[in-house]
């Protein structure tokens, strides 16, 4: 009985150490990429606002054994590939770009924005920043999963862009 009290007390203890070192890193992730695209700005904007072109260009569809892009309820967007899903919803395009959230097939969810900024007013080339952000949750494993997601976070993005600009400076 004696052991199996200190064994819960120490576990207990580590846990709450745990806990509280994993308050001290930020609770948000955030990512930013950019590229400069060869296209003007209103094409590129019209270019990202087609959700069934991103299977062209997206990452998540690399290797496309099922892919597939369809409407969800409410004006959600689902990506699916090999019995996953993406789920794109708050789709909102302004002027200069798009801004959506990203739900994943294990419930993670991201803040994206997608700006297309034209370099100057008579430039056929237009910049184009990915802006990623993920709140992130009080548990431990959260924090200490977000110290090693931020670094992945940054080659996703430089890989979503550098295919947008390889397959869409392709088109047209």
């Amino acid at each position: 009985m004696k052991y199996i009290k200190l064994l819960l007390i120490s576990i207990l203890t580590f846990f709450v150490l745990f806990t509280l070192i994993g308050l001290l890193f930020p609770s948000t992730i955030k990512s930013v990429r950019a590229v400069v695209v060869n296209k003007k700005h209103h094409e590129v904007l019209a270019e990202l606002n087609q959700s069934g072109n991103w299977v062209k260009w997206y990452p998540f569809f690399a290797l496309p054994a099922d892919a597939a892009v369809r409407n969800g309820v409410g004006g959600t967007v689902i990506f699916s590939n090999d019995q996953k899903e993406l789920q794109l919803s708050n789709w909102k395009t302004d002027s200069n770009g798009i801004s959506f959230s990203i739900k994943a097939w294990n419930g993670i969810e991201a803040t994206e924005q997608l700006l297309a900024l034209p370099i100057n007013d008579d430039s056929t080339q237009t910049q184009l920043v990915w802006n990623e952000s993920e709140h992130l949750k009080w548990y431990p494993w959260e924090r200490f999963r977000g110290l090693l997601l931020e670094s992945t976070k940054g080659i996703y993005l430089d890989s979503s862009l550098y295919r947008f600009k390889v397959y869409f400076e392709a088109i047209k």
